[in-house]
């Protein structure tokens, strides 16, 4: 089974890069599509455009099996979803095995402190978001990832991994910062860290096949 894993598109943003993430679902070959949280940007359904259904529309005719992680922006958009497009399995994390090694996809807003990890003030802050964007010209989303101290991020990137120390690979999203990490444990496992990146600032993505993760960037094929 091939697996493709995408996060933090932000469809309905109007920096989402939804045509070059409309080509890649259609270009690439996959069976399971992964969607890894913040899909799509807050209460943003009414300003949906054609390209946005399409790429649901590409998404579920290319997939057998789609798996929605929820992330901290479309917590929201659960229903509208379920009711748009049928046969989405909704998950807080997903979990599997391939090729003896143990996986976990989640979105990684679980780890942040502060008011993104309150996702029903998140929502509240959405409805202004739109107004906020337009006066200031400024991406939100990029906006709170980018005042981030590196070395905050890299203590806390070690502290994710020692709570996910069960399983071989860990696959989050989030912080808009594709980054991929290997290492060999105490018990001379293989263990693998990555974050998919986004849809904003990049075009990154992640790939299963057999076992093997590779973190791919779509504008630099």
């Amino acid at each position: 089974m091939k697996r493709l894993i995408i996060s933090d598109t932000h469809i309905g943003s109007r920096y989402s890069r939804k045509t070059e993430l409309l080509n890649l679902l259609r270009q690439a070959d996959f069976d399971q599509l992964i969607l890894n949280g913040d899909i799509i940007e807050f209460l943003k359904v009414p300003t949906f455009s054609r390209i946005s259904l399409e790429i649901f529309k590409t998404a579920k005719e290319k997939a057998k099996e789609i798996i929605y992680v929820i992330g901290n922006h479309d917590v929201a958009m659960r229903d509208f979803i379920s009711h748009t497009f049928e046969n989405i399995r909704f998950v807080e994390e997903y979990c599997f095995e391939e090729n003896g090694r143990k996986f976990r996809i989640e979105h990684g807003d679980k780890y942040e402190k502060g008011i993104v990890h309150f996702r029903f003030i998140m929502q509240i802050i959405s409805v202004f978001q739109d107004a906020i964007e337009k006066i200031f010209d400024v991406d939100l989303s990029t906006w709170f990832n980018n005042l981030k101290i590196n070395r905050r991020k890299i203590k806390r990137l070690w502290d994710i991994i020692d709570l996910n120390n069960d399983v071989d690979v860990l696959i989050i999203g989030h912080t808009h910062m594709p980054e991929a990490v290997i290492w060999i444990d105490e018990n001379e496992k293989i263990k693998t860290y990555v974050n998919c990146g986004d849809w904003v600032q990049h075009a990154t993505y992640v790939e299963i096949e057999d076992g093997v993760v590779r973190l791919r960037n779509f504008l630099k094929k």
